[in-house]
C-alpha cells in the first residue's frame, strides 16, 4: 500500500518528551562516568539468579552497559525523526494494520495529526524505556558497591516487558479506535 502522508510537526508535547528521552540519556552517561571514578578497578561484571557475583573485571563495563542501555531510546528518537520519510517511503516497517487500513478513509490534511498520535504513543513508551533501564543501571552500579545485586532488581527487569508493552498496546488499540471513529 502507498499511501503519501504529508509531514507535520511534531506537538510541543513530543518535543519535550524528545528532550526528556535526551536528558535521561545524558543522565545515564553522567552516571556511568561516575561509576567508573569510584572505586574499586575490579568490580563484578555479571551477576547469578540469586544477586550474586559470578565474575569479576573492569570497571569499563559500566560504559559497554550504558552503550547498550542507550541504543534503543537512540533509535526511538531516530525513528521519530524520520518518521514520515519511513511512512512515505518504507510503509512496512511501521507494521500497524489498524492504522493502515484506516488511514486512507482520513482526509489527507489530517493524517500527519495522526502519525504524529502514534508516534507521541512512541515517545512515551521511549520515555518508561528509558527511565527503566536507568533504574536498572543504578541497580548494577549498585551491585558493584555492595557485592550483591539489590533485591528488586530481578523481579523488576524480568517483569519490564509486561508493564512496558502491554499498556503500549492497550493504548495504540484506544488509538486505532479513536482514528476509525474519525474517519470521513
Amino acid at each position: 500500500m502507498n499511501i503519501k502522508i504529508n509531514p507535520e510537526p511534531l506537538s510541543k508535547n513530543c518535543k519535550m518528551m524528545m528532550v526528556l528521552i535526551v536528558l535521561i540519556l545524558i543522565a545515564m552517561w553522567a552516571f556511568a562516568i561516575y561509576a567508573y571514578l569510584t572505586p574499586p578497578q575490579k568490580v563484578p561484571v555479571h551477576f547469578g539468579f540469586g544477586g550474586d557475583p559470578i565474575r569479576y573485571g573492569d570497571k569499563t563495563s559500566f560504559f559497554i552497559v550504558t552503550a547498550s542501555f542507550s541504543i534503543a531510546p537512540v533509535i526511538f528518537l531516530l525513528i521519530t525523526k524520520y518518521r514520515f520519510t519511513l511512512i512515505n517511503k518504507y510503509p512496512y516497517l511501521v507494521n500497524l494494520p489498524a492504522f493502515f487500513t484506516s488511514i486512507t478513509k482520513i482526509p489527507e490534511k489530517k493524517r500527519g495529526f495522526w502519525v504524529n498520535k502514534y508516534f507521541e504513543a512512541v515517545l512515551c513508551l521511549c520515555i518508561v524505556l528509558t527511565l527503566s533501564l536507568f533504574i536498572m543501571e543504578l541497580g548494577i552500579y549498585l551491585g558493584k558497591i555492595s557485592g550483591k545485586l539489590p533485591l528488586w532488581f530481578y523481579p523488576f527487569s524480568l517483569s519490564m516487558p509486561l508493564w512496558l508493552i502491554f499498556p503500549f498496546l492497550f493504548y495504540l488499540a484506544k488509538l486505532s479506535k479513536e482514528m476509525k471513529e474519525n474517519t470521513v
